[in-house]
């Protein structure tokens, strides 16, 4: 019995040692020739006038590729070498009229790299993705585990109007209300975001005072569109 555990175990150590773990955006991986940086990534509603099927939005991937080699890099269509998953479907990605600086395709000098966008369009309820690269020249593959910031607009307002709405009532008990929401008072942050730093809730919740639901969905939606969270980095 001891002898059949010891040898599964060995087989099942065998078999990790073989795998490759995901890495997160953030990261540079490489072969030989190329490098790739997975920079950032971000889902958001709308992008100037372009507004997704209803249910989905737009998933924005910032990536960097670099030519390693001494010799100039021919044209290199860069999205052919992603493959982007999630709950075991595909999205193919998808061209944005009004975003700049989509990277598709690109020729590298010696030593040269290029940054850009490129975009999908996913499902609104799904919050993790898996990005895989697969290097052009020697076909080795790496693959990227990541959860993309939130930058839908409607989301992020009702998470804050929320959040402001429940410090109100906070405020209301009697006695004890306004020192105990100065004591528990944080930034209002969303899924690692701060979206209202912790001295300017007051102020917010000032200019909202007294608003019918749209106007103040309007206010923080200015108030948010201003510091730049429903914008693309």
């Amino acid at each position: 019995m001891k002898r059949t555990l010891l040898t599964a175990m060995i087989i099942t150590l065998a078999a990790c040692a073989g795998c490759t773990s995901a890495i997160s955006y953030g990261v540079k991986t490489s072969d030989d020739a190329h490098s790739f940086l997975l920079e950032n990534t971000q889902v958001i509603d709308k992008i100037d006038e372009n507004i997704p099927p209803e249910e989905e939005v737009f998933l924005v991937i910032k990536y960097e590729v670099e030519n390693l080699g001494s010799q100039n890099d021919s044209l290199r269509q860069w999205t052919d070498q992603m493959k982007l998953e999630a709950d075991e479907e595909q999205y193919e990605p998808t061209f944005i009229d009004n975003l700049d600086g989509q990277l598709w395709e690109t020729s590298l000098q010696a030593g040269e790299k290029e940054s850009g966008y490129i975009a999908f369009m996913v499902p609104e309820d799904i919050t993790d993705f898996m990005l895989t690269l697969t290097f052009p020249v020697s076909g080795n593959e790496e693959t990227y585990d990541f959860r993309p910031v939130d930058k839908r607009i409607g989301v992020n307002v009702d998470y804050v109007l929320t959040r402001l709405e429940q410090i109100e009532r906070t405020r209301r008990i009697w006695l004890i209300g306004k020192p105990l929401a100065a004591f528990s008072s944080s930034p209002i942050r969303y899924l690692g975001t701060i979206l209202v730093p912790k001295d300017e809730i007051s102020e917010l919740m000032e200019q909202t005072e007294g608003l019918g639901d749209a106007a103040k969905r309007a206010a923080i939606e200015d108030y948010l569109v201003e510091r730049g969270h429903c914008r693309l980095e």
